[in-house]
């Protein structure tokens, strides 16, 4: 919430800007090409210009194209035209659109560093002052004054940062007076109903402000904060029905085209400056502006802000939040689902704008509500990976202490496998036992000889690593300790696995006096150590079903060292070595035994001992 919070003052516009984009691209995918038929565009193209000269037309000729509509039985004409000088004409024209019920437009400057005054602004609304948190005009472009009784709407836009038109302001502030919008003085005109000041929305659905009047859409027009209104761009610009100025004062016209038809007079002449950048285009025409406004409102269909807006994205926040805290509790899956999870909901929540903005006309925020399940999904899964790590390294830890550390660090990467999964390797083994371990069992109390176990297996596993190798496994009271087992056994320059395994060796003979129990005078039998040693070629590996495995080294080196621990009773030495590991360290001073045929083998072998004296030192 607070990285949530940083991003939101951090990057406010950028966030914004991204909020409008999205409704740009739900317009563009949503937008229908049915074609119109109540509002009609007579457009002041290039080729009305070319034909009858450049702007500005003579008043007479304007008022030649207002009469024609009105021919034609157009029901409303609104003029996306300003004309702020008198000019020859202006009776004519002035009488004409009088009569053939034109509403007029004109513009204001809210930008305090422009101070234009041409003309003389008209036709504010009969309200004692302007409601609070309007735009202020701070100059204007007018009609000049004998227009003033002409019904009039300003046709100010509203440019966001990015260049493009999505919202006008309803309602412009200029010395006291509310000043409506062409397309509200279009209607307020055609519908001879007059507009009321707005009132402030009461629902959760509702938005900040509604401008209604008695025979407007129930819904009225919905206003934001600010008092602008959203432009519904419902319809593509191709689905309007564009007739040229000069076809219709030629009178090339379909018939009945524009009967009881409300039409949109403007221009998109690029000579004429009156082109805006929406969701369709970059170059749009201005006319198609106050079009989609008077449709939007005949149809009921102006995008509405609900005055609960943070309320809702809250509770949209929220219930993502349980969604996504809900999958966090689920066991075994990937860590990378819960970011996943937070990229869908930002989708769902995208199209879930998409459509109550195209459906209902209700403009919901989805881009900070996104964002926040996106950290906490982020957040999540940076949890979730930790707490996986944490029981991987305790699971880990667990299994290292009965497998060989390197062989529990492979086997942590694998999947079970039924499979032989050994190799062959040169290893050194070492196989240390207690003698006379089962009468001590019979004499002490069990908890006795479970203790001297532990401490006698403790001690030798620490020896062991110290010197670079690793306990294979337990035998009862014996313990198998191997030497290049795995590639990951250190070996110390200058030193080999045999070397390695007898200092072991000796090391384990030393630490065992002071771990084995002191013998008691009446023992017949007392605790005292056997270790064997041999080197070899070994097959180490995992067998076994994948449900039940084991870690074995198998071959000549083991059951030579286990052999040999035998012999050390009758040979009366601690420490014996096989042929192999004696020819590695031959410069030990190693006294020879003899050649002996060993149980169960077929072939004699050399036997050598470690000087008992450098053991009893």
């Amino acid at each position: 919430m607070a990285l949530w919070w940083l991003l939101g003052a951090l990057f406010s516009p950028t966030l914004n800007a991204l909020e409008e984009r999205s409704g740009d691209w739900a317009w563009q995918t949503s937008a229908s090409t049915t074609r119109e038929n109540r509002i009609i565009l007579v457009d002041i193209d290039e080729a009305s210009l070319q034909q009858l000269g450049p702007w500005p037309w003579p008043r007479e000729r304007i008022a030649q194209l207002s009469d024609q509509l009105a021919t034609e039985g157009a029901g409303l004409q609104v003029f996306d035209i300003i004309f702020p000088h008198t000019a020859p004409g202006d009776a004519q024209l002035i009488s004409s659109l009088k009569k053939n019920n034109a509403v007029i437009g004109q513009t204001f400057a809210l930008d305090p560093h422009t101070q234009a005054t041409t003309g003389q602004p008209a036709a504010p609304l009969p309200w004692p002052a302007c409601p609070p948190n309007l735009p202020v005009a701070h100059g204007y472009i007018a009609n000049a004054s004998p227009f003033g009784h002409l019904p009039t709407g300003h046709i100010t836009p509203h440019i966001e940062e990015d260049g493009h038109l999505r919202r006008q302001p309803a309602l412009i502030c200029h010395q006291g007076k509310a000043y409506p919008a062409l397309f509200i003085a279009a209607l307020a005109h055609a519908l001879a109903s007059p507009v009321t000041p707005p009132e402030s929305g009461t629902g959760l659905l509702q938005p900040a402000w509604q401008l209604a009047a008695p025979t407007f859409d129930k819904a009225g027009i919905p206003l934001d904060p600010r008092g602008l209104v959203r432009v519904p761009w419902t319809l593509r610009p191709e689905a309007f029905v564009s007739l040229s100025a000069a076809d219709v004062l030629a009178g090339r016209t379909p018939r009945h085209l524009l009967h009881n038809a409300w039409v949109v007079v403007g221009s998109t002449a690029l000579g004429l400056n009156d082109r805006v950048a929406t969701p369709f285009g970059a170059n749009s025409a201005g006319l198609m502006v106050h079009a989609q406004l008077l449709r939007g409102a005949l149809d009921g269909a102006l995008p509405a802000q609900p005055r609960m807006a943070g309320a809702l994205s809250v509770a949209i926040a929220v219930l993502g939040t349980a969604l996504l805290a809900g999958l966090g509790r689920m066991r075994r899956k990937p860590v990378f689902i819960l970011v996943l999870a937070g990229l869908l909901l930002a989708v769902a929540l995208w199209l879930l704008k998409a459509w109550l903005l195209t459906r209902y006309s209700l403009w919901v925020q989805w881009v900070l509500p996104a964002v926040y399940l996106l950290l906490f999904a982020l957040c999540l899964g940076l949890f979730e990976y930790a707490r996986d790590r944490l029981e991987r390294d305790r699971i880990y830890n667990h299994l290292a202490s009965y497998l060989p550390r390197p062989v529990a660090a492979a086997l942590t990467l694998q999947d079970p496998s039924d499979a032989i999964d050994a190799k062959r390797r040169t290893i050194t083994v070492l196989y240390a036992n207690i003698r006379n371990f089962p009468v001590y069992c019979e004499t002490h109390p069990p908890e006795h000889a479970a203790a001297v176990l532990h401490a006698f297996f403790s001690m030798v596993t620490r020896v062991v690593e110290q010197h670079g190798g690793g306990v294979e496994s337990f035998h009862g009271d014996a313990i198998l300790a191997v030497w290049g087992g795995s590639e990951a056994d250190p070996t110390p320059a200058g030193t080999s696995h045999p070397a390695q395994a007898l200092a072991a060796a000796v090391a384990i003979l030393h630490e065992s006096r002071h771990t084995l129990p002191a013998p008691q005078p009446d023992e017949l039998a007392p605790l005292v150590l056997g270790m064997a040693l041999e080197t070899g070629m070994a097959t180490v590996g995992s067998f076994g079903l994948a449900r039940r495995r084991t870690h074995l080294a198998i071959g000549h080196p083991v059951t030579m060292a286990m052999l040999l621990q035998e012999m050390t009773i009758e040979l009366a030495h601690p420490i014996l070595l096989g042929e192999g590991i004696a020819a590695s360290v031959g410069g030990q001073n190693l006294v020879s035994q003899g050649v002996f045929l060993l149980e169960g083998l077929k072939t004699p072998s050399h036997i050598y001992a470690y000087p008992l004296r450098d053991c009893v030192e």
